[in-house]
């Protein structure tokens, strides 16, 4: 009877090491399905060197087709006195046609990033939101995340709502971390445009850090220390640009708020929000002032999207964000030395003239060659669709509309604003030579105001003279099933 027992247990045994090798087998494989999107524990399935960009899965589970990368903007109200309604409905209307010109639906752009467009829109926008998806945006309405009322720091509590330009608001674009479809997420105001492709960062992000390839892709990077090219984190989490014509010199310098190249991630997100409803956001001007008492605060929204994702990447979560060079990504045109306003203080001589990053030998945004610049922000340039062409020292129509001296360079900003029009008129030359409607170019174009720079979209100076796209609904709706459509 001993005998038989031992036998019994010996073979119970083995049986279940036959089940716990075939269950390690399992979980330790590669997946033969090709519609099984988890991913694979084996480190030998994918060798070092493999390009993870060629066998990554899309959003929809097809390995076969391209990586699309998410382009998401936010808004936040229908209008305000920066832009007319119009003036809103071009902005993202060019925005789009620019991502899709400088994506692989364009085969003479060189990428091979595919996209697809998001709008980000505030429950107050809502009623707007359907201009946007008549452009083919997939749109995303919330409210923000994080009421007012919740916050327990009284003084972010109380007055958070005057803040530029939305006050807590504007915290609807951490919504962009949430974009899980997409492996990258783009998120940008709607006063953007690009000029070329990304592939670099996007590469960067994707790669293996270590592999030939992802070595490649981070030495393209462009940084605005470049000294830091080697101590990149080996998993980048966020590109980002500072708002550096702000900055006090030695101090912090926040975010700039209208660009961010993100990976999407909901534990990002969920540590956002627990900042700001913790509110600990101190005020004044001090060096321990802003959030967490850190320095920052003291500029043009800091106690919202300028001064908190700056926090986070250089307090909160360490070395997982790159910072890009200001003057080829998300460029401003922006004069970033210290000799005038803003936050310009006299009686500091020793510091006029200085770069306000603190360094020797700052490059001027003011005056950098369009040659180098990746994608455009358009502020101290003013928005193209203002038709701001006026110099400070001639009689503007225009309300605020010129380009101060003070703080661009009026010939730059003419460059700038002029590659808006001209991608403008790419689009417009598309639309007619596929719908052949003529009144697109005769109605869209009939401005004589600088026409070598605004290109017939111009009546005159200001808000007011700007000439809107003149296709139709019609129009409209066979370039985004024409134009932009969508790679098969």
């Amino acid at each position: 009877k001993i005998f038989i027992i031992l036998a019994v247990i010996l073979v119970s045994l083995f049986l279940c090491a036959l089940r716990l090798r075939s269950s390690l087998a399992e979980q330790y494989s590669v997946s033969s399905n090709p519609k099984d999107n988890s991913v694979s524990s084996n480190p030998k399935a994918i060798p070092k060197n493999k390009i993870v960009t060629s066998t990554r899965k899309n959003s929809s589970g097809d390995s076969d087709k391209p990586i699309q990368v998410a382009y998401a903007i936010s808004l936040i109200k229908c209008s305000d006195k920066q832009s007319s309604t119009s003036g809103l409905i071009d902005a993202a209307t060019v925005l789009r046609h620019s991502v899709h010109q400088t994506s692989m639906r364009n085969p003479s752009s060189g990428s091979k990033y595919d996209y697809k467009m998001y709008a980000i829109v505030h429950k107050k926008a809502e009623s707007c939101s359907h201009l946007l998806g008549d452009l083919g945006y997939h749109i995303i309405v919330k409210d923000s995340p994080v009421q007012t009322s919740e916050i327990r720091g009284d003084y972010l509590r109380k007055h958070v709502h005057k803040e530029w330009c939305c006050g807590a608001d504007e915290f609807v674009k951490l919504f962009a971390y949430t974009i899980h479809d997409h492996p990258i997420v783009v998120h940008t105001d709607i006063d953007f445009m690009y000029v070329k492709p990304m592939d670099d960062l996007f590469d960067a992000m994707l790669l293996p850090h270590d592999s030939d390839e992802g070595k490649a892709a981070r030495d393209k990077v462009e940084l605005e220390y470049p000294d830091k090219q080697q101590s990149m984190p080996e998993d980048i989490q966020a590109y980002l640009t500072r708002d550096y014509h702000q900055v006090i010199p030695g101090r912090k310098a926040a975010f700039q708020a209208g660009f961010i190249v993100l990976k999407p991630n909901q534990k990002v997100f969920n540590e956002y929000l627990g900042i700001i409803r913790e509110g600990n956001y101190v005020e004044g001007f001090s060096r321990e002032n802003g959030w967490g008492g850190k320095g920052y605060g003291g500029v043009v929204g800091s106690m919202a999207m300028q001064g908190l994702p700056a926090y986070y990447y250089d307090e909160v979560a360490p070395n997982t964000s790159v910072e890009l060079n200001g003057c080829r990504y998300n460029h401003m045109g922006a004069n970033i030395f210290y000799d005038n306003v803003p936050n310009f203080i006299r009686k500091y001589k020793d510091l006029h003239g200085k770069c306000r990053r603190n360094v020797e030998g700052c490059e001027d945004c003011r005056k950098t060659d369009m040659s180098l610049i990746k994608n455009i922000h358009f502020t101290n340039c003013r928005k193209p669709w203002n038709c701001a062409g006026c110099k400070e020292d001639e009689q503007c129509t225009g309300k605020n509309d010129h380009i101060d001296p003070r703080t661009a360079d009026y010939d730059h900003c003419m460059q700038v604003a002029k590659t808006w029009h001209e991608m403008r008129n790419d689009l417009e030359q598309q639309i007619v030579a596929l719908t052949g409607n003529d009144k697109v170019l005769s109605e869209g174009q009939k401005g004589s105001y600088k026409k070598d720079v605004f290109m017939g979209h111009c009546d005159a100076d200001g808000q007011s003279g700007y000439v809107p796209i003149a296709a139709s609904k019609e129009n409209m709706a066979v370039t985004v099933t024409k134009i932009w459509k969508e790679t098969k």
